[in-house]
Parts: C-alpha cells; structure tokens; sequence
C-alpha cells in the first residue's frame, strides 16, 4: 500500500462575482492546473514525486489573484496537455486501489473529483479512500481555528525546514508529506468518497399541514380557533421556522 499526499493549484472564473454562474461554473468552479504528489511506502519513506501542469479549458485565462499567488501564467500553461491527461498520469503515479490518499483540507479531495466528473474522466480508476490530516495537525498543535491550521503555519510549528516556496502544487504535498510522517498514528481511518459528497445540495420545500396545526390547537383548547387567531398562530410557527427575532 502507498500514502499519496496531493496538493492542487486551480484557476477560477475571473468574472465570478459578475451575473449569474454559467452551467460550467456551478458544476467545477474550481479547475485544476497544477497536481502535484508526494508518494510514500509503507514505512513512510518518500519513494516518489509527482508534478503536471495543465492547460485549463473551463477558464481559459488565469485569474490576476490565482497568478499572483501561484506564479503561474498563461505563457506557462499555454503548451500545457489535457486535465485527462494529467489525471491518467495521476493515476499511473498513484498506483492502484489500495493507495490512501493525503490532502491538507477537503477542499482538493472534492476539487479532484469534481474535475474528474467534468472531464468524464474514469472515476474508479483512482482510489477512493482519503485523509484529511489537517484537522488532527490542528489538534495536535493546540490551534484555536475550529479545526483549521495554515499549512505555511502547521510545517513552522512542527519545525520544518521552509526551504521551498509555498502555493507549488508539489512542494505544498512535500511540507504535508512531513507532517504526515510526524503525525501518522494519531489518523483516523480513511474515508470513502462518494459521488454524492460533490452533489448539489437541493433545496427543499416543506409544505405545513396548517390543518393539523390548528387541529393540536383546538384540541388544545378544546374550542375552535376565530380567524384572528388562527392567522396568529400560523404567522408565528412560520416566523419560528425561519428563526426570526432569536437573539
């Protein structure tokens, strides 16, 4: 069995907060132009490394806020290949289903497989069984942050050598490969990722029996309720349903 420990950058719409998303936006806000991987052994001992660049096709130009922080421009991924075939050497990389792999967040686990959907990339070609070692960093570092913790923050805290720049897809699952190595026994077990994780949340509608409402009341009082209030009655379960005045 092998860790994989990921990191992805993405590229995003640059005209996000402009009307309303496109189909595109909604199904993969979030598109992948660097994977990068550290793979390690049983022993958790590094035995391989893992850096693709890609060219984006949702979002073809690269947002001002994503290339000033990744360094990553146009001219950079302008003869870059396919996320399809970045994912097939991913997958090449990763090495079967009995991998685990690794992410600082949920963010890229759920990021990956969006692209993979969008892309009608094999989805069972890649492991499903994940960690999130975030989390138990920030427990194990006192952090205050509900469960959270920097990367840059968690490697300093750990006394990690910072030799390497931040926001590289590969040197971000290099610093959380040494963190996984000092934090590997306290993990939970592995997680599945299931489709419906990505899924859209659908909202929905609740319709309220007034006529059983109002029944528990005039049974309660056991009168029937005058037309004022019954509208009282109904006013004020609707306000509590959407937790008005609580303060």
């Amino acid at each position: 069995m092998n860790h994989i420990v990921i990191d992805l950058e993405f590229n995003q719409s640059s005209n996000a907060k402009k009307g309303k998303p496109n189909a595109s936006a909604a199904e993969c806000p979030f598109e992948i132009i660097q994977i990068g991987a550290v793979k390690l052994n049983e022993k958790l001992e590094k035995i391989g490394e893992f850096s693709f660049l890609i060219k984006p096709q949702i979002y073809p130009k690269i947002n001002p806020i994503v290339e000033r922080i990744t360094g990553i421009t146009d001219e950079i991924l302008k003869d870059c290949p396919s996320f399809q075939e970045g994912y097939k050497a991913f997958v090449n990389f990763a090495q079967g289903q009995d991998s685990i792999i690794y992410t600082w967040g949920t963010d890229d686990i759920k990021s990956l497989y969006r692209n993979i959907k969008y892309f009608k990339c094999d989805i069972n070609a890649l492991t499903k069984k994940y960690i999130n070692i975030q989390p138990v960093a920030a427990k194990l570092l006192h952090s205050t942050s509900g469960g959270t913790i920097g990367l840059k923050n968690a490697a300093e805290l750990f006394d990690i050598n910072l030799d390497l720049k931040f926001h590289d897809a590969l040197n971000d699952a290099y610093y959380t490969s040494l963190i996984l190595q000092k934090i590997y026994t306290e993990l939970p077990e592995p997680s599945v990722f299931r489709e419906s994780d990505i899924a859209p949340k659908k909202k929905t509608h609740v319709k309220i029996d007034t006529h059983g409402l109002i029944e528990y009341f005039e049974q309660s009082l056991e009168r029937k309720l005058t037309g004022e209030e019954t509208a009282i009655i109904l006013t004020a379960y609707k306000l509590g349903r959407k937790h008005k005045y609580e303060n």
